[in-house]
């Protein structure tokens, strides 16, 4: 009976340890910080070599330098371009939310400047000069964000690379 216990924890270590291990796909510029990721269950858009349009697959496996698709399997010197848009990033997470968060505010804060002005101060329907520039601050500094933000990675391009981690 005292023989079981060690041999059972060592079994549940072992199992614990492949179930943290992970594989995953990196996409990066050289010299950058920032990465995008695709784990396995990830739907990836891609455009393949000697194509002209755009692909969207699930991933269900990496092995060696492959990913294995749903309905494809593809070595990763047969993708030219991805699709970034939908990676796992290590970009700010409060610059993602600005993104949507600003135009919102500065549409948000002409409506209460409008509501104020007509119904609370009783005057014509009229926006206040300042609070309408203000808000179009707000609205064009968001819109620039979304539109400034990296949609598609050119991996014909030297400055960018692909492979696969695989951690275990």
């Amino acid at each position: 009976m005292k023989a079981k216990w060690p041999f059972l924890i060592i079994c549940l270590l072992l199992l614990s340890e492949a179930a943290f291990s992970q594989t995953y796909l990196v996409v990066r510029k050289k010299g950058s910080m920032r990465k995008y990721e695709y784990f396995v269950g990830s739907k990836i858009v891609y455009k393949q070599k000697g194509q002209d349009v755009f692909f969207t697959d699930r991933i269900t496996e990496f092995a060696d330098s492959t990913l294995v698709l749903e309905n494809n399997i593809l070595h990763t010197s047969q993708i030219t371009e991805i699709d970034v848009r939908g990676a796992e990033s290590n970009r700010s997470k409060f610059l993602g939310a600005s993104e949507t968060l600003l135009p919102t505010v500065g549409i948000g804060l002409m409506a209460i400047d409008l509501f104020n002005h007509t119904v609370v101060d009783g005057q014509k329907f009229s926006l206040d000069r300042s609070t309408t520039t203000t808000a179009g601050i707000l609205m064009l500094t968001g819109y620039t964000m979304k539109i400034a933000r990296r949609k598609k990675v050119n991996l014909t391009n030297p400055k960018f690379e692909i492979y696969i981690i695989g951690l275990k």
